[in-house]
């Protein structure tokens, strides 16, 4: 072979070589398109069906962590140590393993020994029953395009790139380099609360926990009953805690079961170098074994988990900021270690100042309320005085209704306000001032309370049927500024307390005298609500007695004014006659406004019998009552009439004795009430109320100092004007003044009703000071007189001639005539 011809082999040769070693750079990624763990995916398995994954790396005990229960989805860290897994960051990145796909990246030559790969950095195993796969992890590249370099089982020979954003769960940070120095390992996936119970739900995930300064021989111990309220172990038979405690915690102290059991399931570590592994002194953290101070806490949940902690030194930082207007929250840490794991754990902790003081001393946990139940279920109460014949019987029933049983009369309604009181008092939270030792002493009340306790009955008259059993509160008398109460709930030996005479209650924590609000009889609580009704509704008033009458509505309003039109029936004197509307409509709403009667001094009283007949002569009502008041109703109304009962005048003169139709009870109310229906004054105001609307001729003489002359004399033209046929010479009328004049007459009301004939106070004879009227329609006239004024200008005295002979005169508001007594001319233009 000559040189011309072995120098073009050697070019050619060489010319391949370089396309070659270009294309390993720039040849297309060729990498399958399906996930990274084929076993697994050919085999069907999900993220739910992952029971193991495995981390190992180059000088370093692998990492094992396994599922030990599916249907709770908790995991644990075998290897290299025990120590429970936090499952919400183990299972993102099984679910981002199974998901990951190769990707073209320009970079892979496909060579593993090139990206990391030979030896591996980072091996990760999934196992799914007999199933694995396994993702080998080399380097790791930074931008928007980064990825990380894989081999896998199921292609051990051929590197491929995966998106590094879609492995993220796998790495502590964003960075590049090994993956086997970037990976999370074991603190990144310990679970980071010390407790087993979630914060969250801490009163109802917990089942007991126990307290003690081992060192100092204190214990507190509780257990959450299935029946729903916490009770001590230790001390031992000191009855329940409180669950919620004070509404504003008090710091250095625990007064709630849920706070403090909050307080502890809080403890967590915050970040991975928070767990401690390998401790060189316990000392060194409070967790020395001779530690005074030490405490130890073992917690148990319902569903079968527990944890025994001991918690040592504790370090307080400056309070982390604080919403506006909230107080600073508590920044401190707690070293902490578990039985059963490695190590030392320095845990986030909220206040736990108050910790060692309520193990040494559990007094503020324990349940100070008297009685602990849902208000909204509360639907029977019994209240038992001395004294009393009979148990006062409150049931409510499918509704905020409450209602008194056991009486004849009954069911009656109940006065809320007095029921609402005694739940006040009854229920109010942390009123408890003692736990004394039992004692014999004497009973002012006994009172049942039932929550949820009785099955509503289909007939609103028959008392509801008793489905459980109350809780029984006996009160003592008060003694100084206490009340001792002895409570038996079902299935409890009785406990006794000491609560303070008065207690605060209500929004507005009001003082509420513990004796006065639960010794209530029957009358205390019956409804002092008297029957209303809608003065709209009312056809007929009746009174019956020295002065009696009836009234009733005409159908139709007076045609004029459009004013409701009553009527006298009886007396036979009155009859026809006009009542006023407006002092009947005083009189209706007294009655239908006064709701609250005074006080109830008997019931059940019946006329039949000598013994309570005498009592019902001793209130004014046998033989029959001083005065009877019938407010008839539309036939559209729900009842017919309502009825009220007036007797004798109670103890207080300012009061009289009273009762309502239909009901036995005896009651006081205000004497006004009584006063203003036993003479009142229905007169008609409207005095001129008869005169037609075809007025025709007003004389006028009088009031000679006003500015016109003595004489006037206005007749209506043709036209309908109004003309001045006696006047002084060159005098207009102004028809509207004198229209404005007659209509003030006959449609204004009078003030008020003088008793008695014209006098000389009255001013009729004084013809400066009066003014005679005279109105003037076809086949009839009406006169009228105006004389002085009784009260310095705000009234004129009047007479007229349709009022009775015996009593002609009333008062008219003067500054509706003003304008024609005051200015010359009042009636002209």
């Amino acid at each position: 072979m000559n040189f011309r011809l072995t120098a073009i082999l050697f070019g050619i040769v060489f010319v391949i070589g370089v396309v070659l070693l270009i294309l390993s750079f720039d040849a297309p990624d060729t990498s399958p398109a399906g996930v990274l763990v084929a076993e697994l995916d050919t085999a069907g398995k999900k993220s739910d069906d992952v029971d193991e994954i495995e981390f190992e790396r180059p000088g370093a005990e692998p990492l094992l962590i396994k599922r030990t229960d599916k249907d709770r989805n908790t995991w644990q860290i075998q290897k290299p140590i025990a120590a429970p897994a936090d499952a919400s960051r183990v299972q993102p990145v099984i679910v981002a393993l199974l998901k990951a796909k190769p990707t073209t990246y320009a970079g892979n030559t496909g060579n593993p020994a090139a990206h990391g790969l030979e030896p591996v950095g980072l091996k990760v195993t999934l196992r799914a029953g007999d199933k694995s796969s396994t993702i080998n992890l080399g380097d790791v590249t930074l931008g928007d395009k980064g990825v990380v370099f894989v081999t896998t089982s199921a292609q051990p020979k051929r590197s491929m790139a995966v998106r590094r954003d879609d492995l993220m769960a796998l790495f502590r940070e964003p960075k590049d380099g090994s993956a086997a120095a970037l990976a999370k390992w074991t603190a990144d996936y310990r679970a980071t609360n010390v407790f087993p119970a979630n914060p969250q739900s801490v009163g109802e995930d917990v089942a007991s926990v126990r307290l003690e300064l081992p060192n100092k021989k204190q214990a507190l111990a509780l257990t959450h009953t299935t029946s729903g309220p916490w009770t001590f172990d230790a001390p031992a038979n000191w009855g329940d805690a409180d669950v919620e405690g004070d509404a504003v915690p008090l710091p250095g102290t625990f007064t709630g079961v849920r706070r403090l059991l909050g307080a502890l399931t809080s403890l967590n570590a915050a970040t991975p170098a928070d767990f401690i592994d390998q401790p060189k002194d316990l000392k060194e953290y409070g967790l020395n074994a001779d530690n005074p101070d030490l405490v130890k806490v073992e917690l148990k949940t319902r569903d079968g988990q527990s944890a025994t902690v001991f918690l040592g030194k504790r370090e307080t930082a400056p309070a982390a900021p604080a919403m506006p207007g909230a107080a600073p929250q508590p920044n401190s840490k707690v070293y902490v270690r578990v039985e059963g794991l490695p190590g030392v754990i320095r845990a986030t902790a909220g206040d736990l100042t108050g910790l060692n003081g309520v193990i040494a001393d559990p007094a503020p946990l324990r349940d100070r309320t008297l009685v602990t139940v849902d208000r909204s279920k509360v639907d029977g109460i019994d209240i038992a005085l001395p004294g009393q014949p009979a148990v006062t019987k409150l049931r409510r029933a499918g509704g905020p209704v409450w209602r008194l049983y056991g009486a004849p009369n009954d069911p009656q309604p109940a006065y809320g306000a007095a029921v609402d009181k005694f739940l006040d008092v009854v229920l109010a939270r942390r009123t408890v001032k003692d736990f004394p030792a039992a004692a014999n002493f004497p009973v002012a009340a006994t009172v049942s309370v039932w929550a949820d306790g009785f099955l509503p009955s289909a007939d609103p008259k028959t008392e509801p049927t008793k489905k459980g059993e109350p809780i029984k509160l006996e009160f003592g008398p008060r003694e100084g500024d206490s009340v001792r109460v002895r409570r038996t709930a079902p299935g409890q030996p009785p406990v006794e307390f000491i609560l303070p005479a008065q207690v605060r209650v209500g929004a507005g924590l009001d003082a509420a005298d513990v004796e006065a609000s639960v010794k209530k009889t029957r009358l205390d609580l019956l409804d002092p609500s008297l029957p209303t009704f809608g003065s709209d509704a009312v056809t007929t008033l009746t009174v019956s007695g020295a002065n009696g009458f009836t009234v009733t509505k005409d159908e139709k309003p007076d045609p004029t004014t459009k004013e409701v039109l009553w009527r006298y029936t009886p007396p036979e004197a009155k009859k026809g006659q006009v009542a006023d509307a407006k002092t009947l409509d005083g009189l209706l709403q007294l009655l239908s406004t006064t709701q609250s009667v005074t006080r109830f001094v008997d019931e059940s009283l019946d006329a039949a019998k000598p013994d309570e007949a005498k009592k019902l002569e001793e209130y004014g009502f046998v033989p029959g009552p001083r005065m009877k008041v019938v407010v008839g109703l539309s036939p559209t109304s729900p009842d017919k009439e309502r009825v009220y009962e007036f007797g004798k005048d109670a103890a207080d003169p300012n009061f009289v004795y009273a009762r309502v139709g239909g009901r036995s009870a005896v009651f006081t109310l205000p004497r006004l009430v009584f006063d203003r229906f036993v003479n009142p004054d229905l007169r008609d105001r409207l005095v001129l109320r008869a005169v037609p609307a075809t007025v025709n001729k007003v004389e006028l003489r009088g009031w000679g100092d006003a500015g016109f002359v003595t004489e006037l004399i206005f007749e209506k033209s043709k036209e309908g004007g109004w003309v001045a046929t006696k006047a002084p010479p060159g005098y207009t009328a102004d028809p509207a003044k004198v229209s404005a004049f007659v209509d003030i007459l006959t449609r204004e009301r009078a003030k008020t009703f003088e008793k008695g004939v014209p006098e000389g106070k009255h001013g009729f004879g004084d013809p400066k000071a009066s003014l005679q009227v005279v109105l003037h329609w076809p086949g009839g006239a009406v006169p009228l007189t105006f004389g002085s004024s009784p009260d310095n200008g705000a009234s004129y005295y009047m007479w007229s001639g349709w009022l009775p002979k015996s009593d002609p005169v009333f008062t008219f508001d003067a500054a509706l005539l003003k304008p024609f007594k005051e200015k010359p001319g009042g009636f002209a233009k």
